[in-house]
């Protein structure tokens, strides 16, 4: 008997970059985007398909969950046939299956790469059958690999060939001083893209023009924290003021006083951070690392929602 599983594609609101940490910036990611239901499959199944793909990406090294989704990584299932078999004691059900993935880009709906694996199950109920069918999905199957891997080399030719577009745009939005969408934007290129550093340094001088506008707010604040004789937390803002800025030596004049009036353990961390400072290599990685939490912030405030039947049309 032979009988298609017909997808019912939904606009699916996809947020899952909140769950991304600034240590997966500069990672190749595939978002996993998944119907919101398909004929035949329950939640649980599809629960089942998903946590299958999210192996399948994780197994060579890529992140299952997107900076700021725009490649992905997505499903489409069929059931072909299904057979009851008679036995012994009770009949078996068995059921031929076709599992599709497929890479694309969502901003410009591009695919770049897609495989096709037939599945086969079988269990006492035809239930039983297709989720014994998803769970052989071979996670770590060679051909799974080669397909991860064409679109994570179509995925760097792309950002190859876009780096130019990404720095001059990224210029322009320091020009209107929109600082957080300029480091969310150049953050999305991958470390194994031949420009990455050219974006790191521009990265820099877009947090730098960021810090001389934010830090006049940030030395109020300390200042408002300090009449309230909260110390803590004023050396925490003020350990946020960039030497770069012009508001670092008037920020250290604040700093003698919060000093003396915290206990040995908080003087300790803020005599750290002064080494942090002196030390270019390590002011350099803080304020990498500090580009990386802002370029989060913008994505995870702006979630991105992608169309499930715009995909797969």
């Amino acid at each position: 008997m032979k009988k298609n599983l017909i997808i019912i594609v939904a606009i699916l609101a996809f947020s899952n970059v909140m769950a991304q940490s600034s240590q997966e910036v500069g990672k190749i990611a595939l978002s996993v985007i998944m119907p919101e239901n398909v004929d035949g499959l329950d939640i649980s199944q599809l629960s089942k398909m998903e946590t299958k793909i999210t192996q399948i990406v994780s197994s060579t090294g890529l992140a299952a969950s997107g900076y700021n989704n725009n490649f992905v990584i997505y499903p489409k299932f069929a059931l072909y046939e299904t057979n009851v078999v008679e036995g012994g004691m009770e009949n078996i059900t068995v059921v031929t299956c076709e599992l599709s993935l497929f890479i694309k880009q969502v901003d410009n709906n591009i695919l770049f790469s897609t495989i096709s694996k037939q599945l086969k199950g079988s269990g006492k109920t035809k239930s039983i059958a297709i989720t014994n069918a998803i769970s052989k999905i071979p996670t770590n199957d060679n051909d799974f690999k080669a397909f991860i891997e064409t679109g994570k080399s179509k995925i760097i030719a792309y950002y190859e060939s876009k780096c130019g577009d990404i720095i001059a745009k990224s210029e322009s939005l320091v020009k209107m001083q929109d600082f957080e969408q300029a480091l969310g934007l150049l953050m999305t290129v991958p470390e194994e893209v031949s420009c990455y550093n050219k974006v790191q340094e521009k990265s820099i001088e877009a947090y730098k023009a960021y810090q001389n506008q934010k830090c006049v707010v940030q030395l109020q604040d300390a200042k408002t924290q300090l009449a309230a004789n909260n110390y803590n937390d004023a050396l925490n803002i003020l350990s946020q003021i960039d030497p770069s800025t012009p508001c670092f030596k008037e920020s250290q004049t604040l700093v003698e006083n919060a000093a003396t009036k915290v206990d040995q353990e908080e003087k300790k961390q803020w005599e750290f951070q002064m080494k942090v400072y002196n030390d270019n290599v390590s002011l350099q990685k803080q304020r990498i690392n500090a580009i990386k939490d802002i370029a989060v912030a913008y994505y995870k405030s702006k979630p991105t929602t992608v169309n499930y039947t715009y995909l797969v049309r």
